[in-house]
């Protein structure tokens, strides 16, 4: 916020560029509805519909709910022209949004609400509820929100289509998914211990994969040594 102009639109750079496509169906079903929504947008004006969409993930750290929100917000920068906006404090979101409107009353646009459920415990629930289904909801905008903990959530946020229309899990990471990570970011392992890490990390994210990596490639620990240890981390979690 400028005290003098109001509210300000930030341009932040992006890594679209270097985003790693894994095997993932949930994912590639979320791209392909988020796709084909976007196709469909005439459709629904000429039938006096709000060209909007509400997708809500759930599940548990390290699943790849980011990694989705990532590879959606990449197709609207590249594909359509659009924008990603962060939601954060409602109030500066809504006149961020209100402003930009006024700029480009047309360009599609993608709403991105991170741990909504820490949102709504930090500001209230109602003025989400306003931006998604409400006084202050625009057209041309994909909601997508991710959160942990879907539970916490009032079920006016999960049992109400026209704010969120799909729910979705996402999985940690599957074998397939596990496989593509690690011979993308270290090939030069080789196939047999490749399909060792991936046996031996069933249910850890890529994050944990990550630090398999930094710290057997990086700092030369012992990588079975190293997989005991995050299967430990992560079975505390």
């Amino acid at each position: 916020v400028c005290h003098q102009r109001g509210v300000l639109l930030v341009k932040t750079k992006t890594v679209s560029d270097d985003l790693l496509r894994l095997p993932d169906p949930v994912c590639d079903m979320l791209l392909s509805e988020f796709v084909t929504f976007w196709a469909s947008v005439p459709k629904l004006v000429a039938r006096g519909l709000l060209a909007k969409r509400g997708l809500l993930l759930w599940g548990p750290p390290g699943s790849g709910k980011t990694s989705a929100l990532n590879i959606m917000a990449a197709h609207m920068l590249k594909e359509l022209r659009g924008v990603a906006i962060l939601v954060g404090d409602p109030a500066l979101t809504v006149a961020g949004l209100q402003l930009f409107r006024k700029v480009e009353p047309d360009r599609p646009v993608i709403l991105i609400y991170e741990d909504i459920d820490a949102l709504t415990q930090r500001y209230g629930e109602a003025p989400y509820l306003a931006m998604l289904d409400g006084e202050m909801q625009i057209s041309g905008v994909v909601n997508v929100a991710t959160t942990n903990y879907p539970e916490r959530l009032d079920p006016r946020f999960v049992d109400r289509p026209g704010r969120f229309d799909r729910i979705t899990e996402c999985p940690m990471p599957s074998a397939a998914a596990r496989r593509a990570y690690i011979a993308a970011k270290a090939p030069e392992i080789g196939e047999a211990k490749r399909e060792t890490w991936v046996r031996s990390t069933d249910g850890l994210s890529l994050g944990h994969l990550r630090e398999l990596i930094v710290a057997h490639l990086g700092l030369g620990e012992d990588d079975t040594a190293v997989i005991q240890r995050l299967t430990e981390m992560h079975a505390r979690t």
